[in-house]
């Protein structure tokens, strides 16, 4: 039997729901076992599974770990480091997210050298003392955007900039359908899978919400079905995701 943990610190529990989430129906497919506990300020994810799907696990573990990291540490680095002058909460928002999600896999490729295979990967502790070189990318983003935020701006070519940084994003899901029932939006994938669902909150902050579960999934088409009566929902989308999105009448 192959056993691994995989724990972060409590403030950074999130990445481990994430990597949970993303493990859960494999480990299951493969009779493994999946524990998640908070032990002395840490949450630990415990696996098994036997020794023969020891590497298919691995390769499991490894995109799920690079991909938490990416979306924590990298979006939390840009929303700190970048200066942009934008008075759209939604708009500037949702720009952190899409420069996130640029060039994602050579982030990846670089967080996957770092893993090793050992009794348990400390996330917060590969991050802090391992991926230096992440940072040092990170930086010369930031930079490079902030320096020519102003010019974007004036130029009209900052929203442009942002759809092609969404349109260019490594897909997750070739197609997701959007829905709403009573107060809560979901959204499926092509075979009818629910890929998230959550209740909707008026306002910004539940515009941004849609607007993060899809540039995150960066799906190849967008079909708004007519029970989404969203109309500010549906404009961004309309806007953001640019010859990707189809309105059901």
């Amino acid at each position: 039997m192959f056993e691994l943990t995989i724990s972060t610190c409590k403030s950074k529990s999130g990445d481990i729901s994430y990597i949970l989430e993303k493990l859960r129906g494999p480990i299951k497919n493969m009779k493994g076992v999946l524990v998640c506990e908070e032990f002395d300020g840490r949450v630990k994810l415990a696996l098994a599974v036997c020794d023969e799907k020891k590497d298919y696990l691995l390769s499991l573990v490894f995109d799920a770990i690079s991909e938490a990291i990416i979306r924590d540490y990298k979006e939390e680095y840009l929303s700190k480091h970048l200066r942009l002058k934008i008075n759209s909460k939604v708009t500037e928002s949702a720009f952190i997210r899409a420069l996130t999600m640029f060039d994602k896999s050579a982030d990846k490729e670089i967080i996957k050298k770092s893993l090793t295979v050992s009794d348990e990967i400390l996330i917060d502790s590969l991050y802090h003392f391992r991926l230096w070189e992440l940072e040092k990318r990170w930086k010369e983003i930031a930079e490079l955007v902030s320096e020519n935020s102003g010019y974007l701006l004036m130029s009209g070519t900052f929203m442009e900039l942002m759809k092609f940084l969404i349109v260019t994003s490594e897909s997750e899901e070739a197609e997701i359908h959007l829905h709403q029932c009573g107060q809560n939006v979901y959204g499926e994938n092509s075979q009818g899978k629910q890929v998230f669902s959550f209740k909707f909150e008026n306002g910004e902050n539940g515009i941004l919400s849609v607007l993060s579960e899809l540039i995150w999934l960066a799906p190849e088409k967008i079909v708004i079905h007519n029970d989404l009566n969203l109309s500010d929902v549906t404009d961004y989308i309309l806007t953001l995701f640019d010859g990707k999105v189809s309105v059901m009448k």
